[in-house]
């Protein structure tokens, strides 16, 4: 009796029903040897009311695994029960944590078949002054990706490493960022507890460190606080305004990022994050995770030695290393970290809309 309803329900997800499984009482056949877990059934409830119509979807969410840290497959409530092991559940109430496990593996496998993109194929020209960038790492991305765009490729004759740096506060968002979209990372707070714990900073932000570096190699260094001044240094009239992604698509790349790992080797899947998915990734108009209150003293004390370093050093300084240390405190809607139901909206807005797929 049970195993029959739950076999009817399996068929009317399929068909792209939205009825609740306690709701539910209609019965089949089984198709398949074992029925599909609480999770897969339940996110595939969730995609069918927010407008699902693929079949192929829907079998690919029925048979994806819930890879990551979370529960194995579980049963339905009053399909199966025994005293060993997890409980059966009702597929309603699961934290929309287990649902994202199963939809970031279903995401990773699009972005895998979607492959590395090539590019754009531009006329070659050498930057006007030899240049490359270092520092903050989405910065130096993004300012990068719009030169080589423009047929500026870096280095050249009498080369000067360029560090980028502003707020530290901001910038420690941007490294994380930029790792989830690497090759992922731990979560936003617990990487902050990290890094105060051991009193030190991501090395791609510290700045004298990443100095010294460029200068043993006997290169020129410029650090630039003021980014308005940015586009004189490399050659160019003008830059766009570094965008920063929200933080259900960091958090949610982050995830698709460990699961990628179990598909391609690493450096296929730093291609397939930063030439994929990221250019593909959907604007929520969900603002960035923030530094929570409770990290700001760390911060305003690293920051300060940082610019007493800088100051102390005698590198050539656009702007005021200052603005390394933060000012007041966060605003009250800034999002310490992604909710998970911010991050699950995304996730099947993008499973139920392929078209960034075609980007």
């Amino acid at each position: 009796m049970g195993t029959a309803r739950a076999w009817g329900w399996v068929m009317h997800l399929r068909d792209g029903g939205t009825t609740p499984w306690l709701a539910w009482s209609g019965e089949a056949p089984p198709i398949a040897r074992v029925l599909p877990g609480a999770q897969q059934l339940e996110l595939l409830r969730t995609l069918n009311r927010a407008g699902n119509n693929d079949a192929r979807l829907a079998d690919r969410v029925l048979a994806a695994p819930a890879p990551g840290r979370g529960k194995p497959d579980l049963a339905l409530v009053g399909v199966a029960s025994s005293p060993y092991g997890p409980q059966p559940v009702d597929p309603a109430q699961l934290p929309v944590d287990e649902l994202i496990r199963v939809a970031t593996s279903v995401l990773a496998e699009d972005v895998v078949a979607l492959g590395p993109s090539a590019p754009t194929p531009r006329l070659r020209r050498g930057w006007r002054r030899g240049c490359r960038l270092a520092g903050d790492p989405l910065d130096v991305a993004q300012v990068r990706d719009h030169l080589t765009g423009r047929g500026r490729s870096p280095g050249g004759a009498g080369t000067t490493t360029v560090i980028l740096g502003g707020p530290l506060e901001e910038m420690l968002v941007d490294v994380w960022s930029r790792r989830c979209f690497e090759r992922g990372s731990g979560g936003w707070l617990a990487w902050l507890r990290f890094w105060q714990q051991r009193d030190d900073l991501p090395p791609r932000i510290d700045l004298p460190s990443v100095a010294e570096r460029h200068l043993a190699r006997h290169e020129r260094v410029t650090v630039v606080f003021d980014r308005s001044r940015l586009p004189a240094l490399v050659g160019v009239r003008r830059l766009p305004p570094l965008v920063r992604p929200g933080a259900d698509a960091a958090e949610l790349s982050r995830r698709i990022a460990s699961v990628m790992g179990l598909l391609v080797p690493p450096q296929e899947r730093a291609a397939l994050m930063t030439r994929t998915l990221l250019p593909r990734m959907p604007v929520t108009g969900t603002p960035p995770v923030a530094l929570p209150n409770e990290h700001r003293e760390w911060v305003r004390v690293a920051a300060e030695r940082m610019a007493r370093q800088l100051s102390r050093a005698g590198y050539p300084v656009v702007g005021d290393p200052a603005s390394l240390v933060p000012t007041g405190s966060a605003a009250p809607d800034a999002p310490s970290a992604a909710s998970g139901q911010l991050v699950l909206d995304l996730a099947v807005r993008m499973l139920v809309d392929d078209t960034w797929k075609g980007l």
